[in-house]
């Protein structure tokens, strides 16, 4: 799996800001109170957890997303010293797991704590087996598991503000609703119909709407990983997009290749719809809800065309 960015001098750089900090090897307070300012801080492997935190702990939290920027491969990711910095620091830490961030391990293992709290959302969601996908935010159905987590784990840091913890939890919770119907009207709508994703992204959501994928899962595997697809494969995959037995195209524009933007060229060309979904929660979305629920609603849009 293509998911184990490159640490870029980490070691190194987590020395220079510790010291520049006058940080130690371990965190600043007891995870059992927080952070000393009375704020936890926190850490989040990718900047969508982060934003559900942050709803989540409200003013009670100051969240760090390690990867945030949602014009950049996450795949590729390099870990810097701030982000070193950050962790040293964090009281509480969240990461994807999976294998999709194996970058927090590193992190993690060049500042070590006993006082600070890990949590991973695959453990969370108690996700096992060969290969399982890891883009676990596209599950939306699961996310009140993840929420419920956040819950315990802010109230344990900080019991005075959990009853606002909890309040905020349900809010969120209750935010996924609209997400959730527009999921159900595509599975009551285009249930068994085919479309076409460059990797799998958005399997969860394709599997809870209904959908089927129409195109090789070998050739999606590949770009996953970094490789080549095979020339069968592609040949497949083209002929799916100009025969238009799959109805749509949910293109990743954050991990792109040659084979991947062809397949978008002649999608364009062909008029299969596409619509795209990223790893990375965009700048131009106002929280992850409104991300997911816009991906939806335009794929439910494509889907009647």
């Amino acid at each position: 799996m293509r998911t184990t960015p490159t640490i870029v001098a980490l070691v190194s750089g987590a020395a220079l800001v510790l010291a520049a900090t006058g940080c130690t090897s371990t965190a600043n307070a007891s995870s059992s109170s927080g952070s000393s300012s009375g704020v936890i801080n926190v850490v989040a492997g990718e900047n969508f957890w982060g934003n559900i935190i942050g709803q989540i702990g409200g003013s009670h939290v100051a969240v760090t997303s390690i990867v945030s920027d949602p014009n950049a491969d996450p795949h590729e990711y390099e870990a810097s010293a701030a982000n070193a910095a950050a962790i040293a620091n964090a009281n509480f830490v969240l990461e994807n797991g999976l294998g999709y961030d194996d970058f927090m391990s590193k992190l993690l293992s060049s500042s070590p704590s006993s006082s600070r709290d890990v949590m991973s959302v695959q453990k969370i969601l108690n996700i096992t087996g060969a290969n399982p996908n890891p883009h676990v935010w596209y599950d939306t159905a699961r996310l009140p598991q993840v929420s419920a987590a956040i819950v315990k784990e802010l109230s344990k840091l900080d019991p005075k503000d959990s009853a606002t913890f909890a309040a905020n939890g349900q809010t969120f919770d209750a935010s996924l609703k609209p997400i959730l119907n527009v999921i159900s009207q595509i599975k009551s709508k285009y249930a068994g119909t085919e479309i076409a994703y460059t990797e799998r992204v958005p399997g969860y959501l394709v599997d809870a709407a209904g959908l089927k994928l129409g195109v090789p899962v070998t050739f999606t595997q590949a770009i996953e990983d970094g490789s080549d697809p095979s020339p069968a494969d592609t040949a497949a995959f083209d002929a799916a997009i100009t025969s238009k037995s799959v109805k749509v195209l949910l293109y990743n524009g954050q991990v792109t290749d040659q084979a991947t933007d062809n397949l978008k060229t002649l999608a364009t060309k062909s008029g299969v719809p596409i619509v795209g979904v990223s790893e990375t929660l965009p700048t131009t979305d106002k929280n992850f809800q409104a991300w997911q629920l816009r991906q939806d609603t335009e794929l439910l849009k494509a889907l009647g065309n």
